[in-house]
């Protein structure tokens, strides 16, 4: 039976400069990756030289992003159509029941999004990392967003949510102003060895972000860094399994197991 994963995030990009490694492996091991993002980025960069105006920013940022998907791996792009930036002056409800529905529609085994502090403390991010926590436990309560149910989506129990998340060790190491977690909360590391490559191919998807991409793939022993991907458990419906995993299905049935 197929395995689902489903990624919760802010903005284009964010697939990429954060998990695209692990995106890239699990789909490529026949999981299906889906990806719903809160925003198209409309308050990003435009490029250096620019590579289109503001006006047009969301809907070039949205094809980088369909763009970066193609090289991934993942098998469907959903926006929620809300503004870049004003993440946290939105009614945090609205957000939710649009996750919710992502959630009992496409019925992941594992969902992922950001800790607490969204890695680099963007506000979006850490509204994002708010919603992933509400919406897992949300999707599976039938007295939430029941007008959802008369539509014919069941109600759905994702098995496991991932945090990604980032060493503050490591952070220190190329000084960079990020939050990270100190390295003994990692839980889970991924070996992404076999998909650095393609996960800096997937970089050259967002051209308006260039800047950001040539920051992040100069520093020191980057292409090191990405042989591993490493995240919190979250949250877990299963029994505890060993910390750290190296799986983030580790301890997920199969359907027919079920």
């Amino acid at each position: 039976m197929k395995r689902r994963m489903l990624l919760l995030l802010a903005h284009p990009d964010d697939e990429t400069f954060g998990p695209g490694g692990t995106i890239a492996k699990y789909a490529s091991e026949g999981v299906d990756v889906y990806l719903t993002t809160a925003t198209k980025g409309q308050a990003g960069m435009v490029g250096d030289p620019p590579v289109t105006d503001r006006e047009h920013l969301g809907e070039v940022r949205a094809a980088e992003l369909l763009c970066a998907a193609g090289v991934l791996g993942i098998r469907k792009v959903a926006f929620l159509g809300f503004e870049d930036g004003q993440l946290v002056h939105t009614p945090l409800e609205r957000i939710l029941e649009k996750a919710v529905e992502q959630i009992r529609r496409i019925r992941p085994h594992v969902v992922i999004g950001f800790g607490p502090d969204g890695v680099s403390r963007h506000p979006d991010h850490m509204v994002m990392s708010r919603v992933a926590l509400e919406a897992f436990e949300a999707s599976s309560d039938p007295s939430r967003f029941p007008h959802q149910l008369e539509n014919g989506i069941a109600p759905w129990a994702p098995y496991k949510l991932y945090q990604f998340e980032i060493a503050q060790e490591i952070l220190a190491l190329w000084n960079v102003p990020l939050a990270g977690v100190p390295g003994e909360r990692i839980t889970t590391v991924v070996d992404t060895s076999a998909y650095v490559d393609k996960k800096v191919e997937a970089f050259g998807c967002h051209r308006t972000q260039t800047k950001d991409s040539q920051r992040i793939l100069s520093r020191e022993g980057y292409r090191e860094f990405a042989r591993r991907e490493t995240y919190v458990l979250a949250k877990s419906r299963l029994r505890r399994a060993e910390i750290p995993e190296s799986d983030l299905f580790e301890g997920v049935p199969r359907e027919e197991e079920v």
